[in-house]
């Protein structure tokens, strides 16, 4: 990781101001792991698999 001048006077701003910061500096700082999660109130950590109507279940030939 190698910030520019200019874009780590830009972060130090950004965290004086209290502000988050903007993706571009987010993505030069922390590593890109390519995980994604969607995230809400009220979410479980269950798992729950259901049949639903419009799918179609094929069965395996052997």
């Amino acid at each position: 990781m190698k910030l520019l001048p200019n874009e780590i006077r830009d972060v130090i701003k950004y965290l004086e101001a209290g502000k988050s910061l903007p993706d571009q500096y987010r993505f030069l700082l922390f590593d890109d792991k390519r995980e994604v999660e969607l995230v809400w109130n009220g979410k479980t950590g269950e798992v729950c698999n259901v049949v639903l109507p419009f799918q179609t279940i094929k069965p395996k030939i052997f």
